[in-house]
């Protein structure tokens, strides 16, 4: 075999049983490892030596570099359940006009400035006369993409429910947020934990809209993070009940109606009500906050303890957390034995280490149910439990310990990791060694791209010729951290399109993952023959259907090959590329 590509290419893998469940059953992540992997090295005996090796292989040994075949054989997996998915599944097609719920008039396709195009909007109104979204009108058709009617609803605007409604009354609050009849519990957690920081939630809702009196036109804005860029969604605020008492998501103050119209705004996102039945908390995080989110399987965490130390950093620092439970979605109506309740997503809303006169030292998580309810925790450390006995006063009282039915409860680490399948943690800016701490960001960059059939939609490397025809991107790195003799820390995203297709079918999301190669010509695409014989130096891990896939990567100066990725070849779709790093880097496209 001599250098470059051999005359002869590899036998094509047979490309049979794709599509495998996670690894560790429904609701966990699969492993890290982006494949199944072997270096087969040619001696001069022509003996073959096989080297199974989940790692990463960088480099083989100068005398054999000409004779080091790379063979894969990669699988995908389809992401977890989350819980509350309905009686009816949404179906899937292809993308389409990508703009559902979003009109083009507030995003400066008519007016250059969004203020302006808003307030049009709203002196169109005659006198006294309400918006009303012929986009999303008050019927069953909002609320249902299945067959499904409800005759009871009753749209009703606030000014017809309470006297003098209000967007905010005192702020936002994760204790405003409760869960009615829609199985969204994964967004409204997220509200929940964005709502640590109000003026986070008053940018996705801004605060200064009359629901009644002077300036009231019936017209609500909110704004949503989606693929890139911050964009509008207008409603009404026309909201469905029933016996005159909202039917889904509202607050503990009734007067208060930012969680019921975000919920609707983000329905409007979706197509319809019954669309947020079931979904992921870290795509929910990212819309409210353009931040970036990660996701954490308690089986897949060799040290547990690792993970706390980072969650505990994380909260300190601001980040938004949430977790889901184990259990049967279909139980998700009711609480267990141990008050809580299967296949349902919670907020995390503190994270502390307390000191016990018996115990020692405890490490402790605070979770919150969205449903706001007496259906809490009541095993150890519960809000009775007489352990808070051996704590001090002054601890118990910044802990905030109360026994109020409210759904908020204190449980210890272990059996947080032992009731909670995962926890999802969003940061606004990257934190790239994973202490909890956001970084200072030197840079962000964000490029968007597309695999077309035919011409960049390669698949996996289970076919090497067509691997190599996806796109590629050039991601040179300047320089090291200043902490750091070698290495620079940088965060590598890649982000699937994820608007919708039309009212009554979602876009199908594709199983993606990115690899990340060394290179010597930053003015080239890698050949075909650069894959026979290297393998990644970085990569995101298992392809799988996620919105986003994420990995921290720790590299030497110099240049590197971003390769975007679906798992099955000719599957067309849109992407972005997203890349933090706290030094100097250039990213850009190369020429296909």
């Amino acid at each position: 075999m001599g250098c470059g590509a051999s005359q002869e290419a590899p036998p094509e893998l047979p490309q049979q049983e794709y599509f495998k469940p996670a690894p560790n059953g429904v609701g966990s992540m699969p492993p890290r490892a982006a494949d199944d992997r072997s270096l087969v090295v040619m001696t001069s005996k022509d003996t073959i030596t096989v080297v199974t090796s989940p790692s990463l292989v960088r480099s083989a040994p100068s005398q054999l570099a000409e004779e080091v075949h790379v063979s894969v054989n990669e699988e995908a997996a389809d992401k977890p359940k989350t819980g509350e998915e309905g009686a009816f599944e949404l179906p899937e097609g292809e993308f389409e006009d990508g703009m559902l719920g979003i009109s083009g008039l507030l995003i400066g396709q008519v007016f250059p400035q969004e203020e302006d195009s808003i307030q049009a909007l709203r002196t169109t109104l005659a006198l006294e006369e309400h918006f009303c979204d012929e986009d999303f009108p008050a019927d069953n058709s909002t609320i249902f993409f299945s067959e499904r009617t409800d005759a009871d609803i009753e749209w009703k605007r606030p000014f017809e429910l309470v006297d003098e409604p209000q967007l905010f009354i005192d702020g936002a609050s994760r204790r405003d947020v409760v869960q009615g009849c829609l199985g969204d519990c994964w967004f409204l957690s997220s509200c929940a934990a964005v709502a640590r920081k109000p003026k986070l939630i008053e940018r996705v809702v801004p605060p200064d809209q009359a629901l009644f009196g002077d300036g009231y036109t019936g017209l609500v804005v909110c704004r949503f993070w989606r693929f890139g860029e911050w964009v509008t969604v207008c409603i009404d605020d026309r909201l469905p009940t029933k016996d005159g008492v909202l039917i889904f998501a509202r607050s503990a103050e009734p007067s208060e109606f930012w969680v019921a119209l975000v919920e609707k705004a983000y329905a409007k996102l979706h197509g319809t009500f019954e669309a947020l039945e079931g979904g992921q908390s870290m795509d929910a995080m990212v819309d409210l906050t353009g931040g970036l989110a990660e996701r954490y399987e308690m089986e897949d965490i060799e040290n547990l303890k690792k993970l706390y130390a980072h969650l505990l950093k994380s909260s300190r620092n601001g980040a938004f957390i949430t977790c889901s439970r184990k259990g049967d979605w279909r139980n998700a109506t009711k609480a267990d034995k141990h008050g809580l309740v299967e296949g349902h997503a919670y907020t995390v809303s503190g994270v502390a280490r307390i000191k016990h006169e018996d115990l020692g030292t405890v490490n402790m998580i605070r979770v919150r149910n969205p449903w706001a309810s007496g259906d809490e925790w009541n095993g150890d450390w519960a809000d009775s439990d007489e352990r808070w006995s051996g704590v001090p006063e002054e601890q118990r009282t910044r802990l905030g310990i109360s026994s109020l039915s409210d759904g908020e409860f204190w449980m210890s680490y272990d059996d947080f990791c032992e009731q909670f399948e995962e926890v999802s943690v969003c940061t606004i800016g990257p934190d790239f060694d994973n202490d909890g701490t956001v970084d200072h960001v030197g840079q962000v960059k964000a490029i968007k791209g597309e695999w077309i059939p035919g011409q960049t939609a390669g698949g996996s490397r289970n076919d090497f010729e067509k691997f190599a025809t996806n796109p590629q991107f050039l991601l040179t790195v300047e320089e090291p951290d200043d902490d750091d003799d070698d290495g620079c820390n940088v965060l590598i995203g890649v982000m699937q399109e994820h608007r919708r297709s039309n009212r009554h079918m979602g876009v199908k999301m594709l199983q993606i993952a990115f690899f990340l190669y060394k290179t010597d010509d930053p003015n080239k695409r890698l050949p075909l023959s650069h894959f026979y014989y290297n393998y990644e130096d970085g990569t995101s891990g298992t392809y799988i259907n996620f919105r986003e896939v994420l990995s921290r990567e720790d590299l030497v100066p110099g240049h590197y090959v971003i390769i975007p990725a679906t798992f099955l070849p000719e599957s067309p779709g849109y992407f972005m590329v997203r890349v933090y790093s706290p030094k100097p880097f250039q990213l850009k496209k190369l020429p296909e």
